[in-house]
């Protein structure tokens, strides 16, 4: 009975989460209606007997709130909290009507129980849920022959349908919960992730624009007395570049910014010509395979901003592949190349795209960062 739990696109709805339906039309609680077919045992039961019309009639009504007491409470299970005071009183009534469909038809009401052990293993906490089940399955076993003056085999059909239905129901909830878990996990495994990503967008977006506006402004400060007119040209490049820098801290944080590879080259190659380093790149990205470019931008972007941070290079080349980006330096290596945040953040954005990087040493000196697509 535990799949009414599920909406109407598959999606769980957990009960006890406190929260609303969002969907007024959602009609998947009829999964669990669908088991109101097993009332027609009790009212066979009934309606076979020789009670008089009123007991008949009353029995009849007794089914009939019955049905939609439970149904109540399926549709209550999607926006009410557990040991919330609706689901309770959908418990307390269904117990209630069993106990008079008990006087009417005896031991056959006891197959009404199912309902109230279904609900309950959704509604309350496993702990107090389960503990009903052992009650009822205790009464079954030692009540009905005192309280309904039934022989003893005469119940051991019901006991036989009780167990199978408390087991299966609680394995259900089990699933739900872990099901649950499992969701709150990768939420928050996915918004980690996202947290990291964001880190890196910042880190790369921070540190590759600054890098370019301090070029640029040492440049400058240099050119002011020997040069105005070109120490000019570059503050007013480093107004445009530091805008730049902002919008594109503005689009990260909204998550909003893709990588183009054409305008990527066409900022490492300002940067590389401020600092002084011979830029060999080409005019335009060539096309690239699908999903590729995106990571070919960023490479192009960390690679660059640690060539001028931290290479002292004279010439950088970056040579674009349909399936790979090579950026290569010419400057001094003291002992083993150390990654730092950009490299690594640089690595984790290639894996996600299934993408390989290799960084080593130049034959003559250097270094070189390929970045590379299947």
């Amino acid at each position: 009975m535990g799949d009414h739990l599920r909406g109407s696109g598959g999606d769980h709805v957990a009960p006890g989460s406190g929260k609303a339906m969002t969907d007024e039309r959602d009609y998947s609680w009829l999964y669990g209606a669908v088991w109101l077919i097993f009332l027609v045992f009790p009212a066979t039961e009934l309606f076979t007997s020789d009670q008089s019309f009123a007991a008949l009639t009353v029995g009849g009504t007794l089914l009939v709130v019955f049905a939609g007491v439970f149904v109540y409470g399926l549709i209550s299970l999607k926006c009410i909290g557990q040991d919330d005071l609706r689901a309770n009183l959908v418990v307390l009534g269904m117990v209630a009507i069993t106990a008079l469909m008990g006087l009417l038809i005896g031991l056959a009401a006891m197959g009404m129980t199912a309902f109230v052990i279904s609900y309950v293993f959704f509604a309350w906490p496993m702990r107090r849920a389960a503990a009903l089940a052992l009650s009822v399955i205790a009464l079954v076993l030692a009540g009905p022959g005192v309280i309904f003056g039934g022989e003893f085999g005469s119940y051991w059909g019901f006991l036989l349908f009780l167990v199978p239905v408390s087991v299966m129901t609680a394995l259900s909830r089990v699933m739900v919960l872990k099901e649950e878990s499992r969701r709150e996990l990768q939420d928050e495994l996915s918004k980690v992730a996202e947290r990291d990503r964001i880190a890196r967008d910042v880190h790369d977006i921070l540190g590759h624009g600054l890098t370019v506006i301090s070029v640029k402004a040492e440049l400058a400060a240099r050119l002011i007395d020997s040069d105005p007119a070109r120490a000019r040209r570059e503050l007013a490049e480093l107004h445009t570049l530091a805008r730049g820098a902002l919008a594109e801290v503005r689009s990260t944080v909204t998550r909003m910014r893709s990588r183009s590879l054409d305008e990527e080259l066409r900022t490492a190659r300002t940067a590389l010509t401020a600092a002084g380093i011979e830029a060999a790149l080409p005019a335009s990205a060539p096309e690239v395979r699908d999903g590729a470019e995106e990571v070919f931008a960023w490479a192009v972007r960390e690679a660059v901003t640690n060539i001028i941070r931290h290479s002292g290079a004279s010439r950088c080349a970056i040579t674009l592949k349909a399936d790979s980006v090579t950026i290569t330096d010419d400057g001094r290596r003291n002992g083993p190349l150390l990654e730092g945040q950009g490299l690594r953040g640089l690595r984790e954005r290639a894996a996600t795209a299934g993408a390989r990087v290799e960084i080593g040493a130049v034959h003559g000196g250097g270094t070189s960062v390929e970045v590379a697509v299947p």
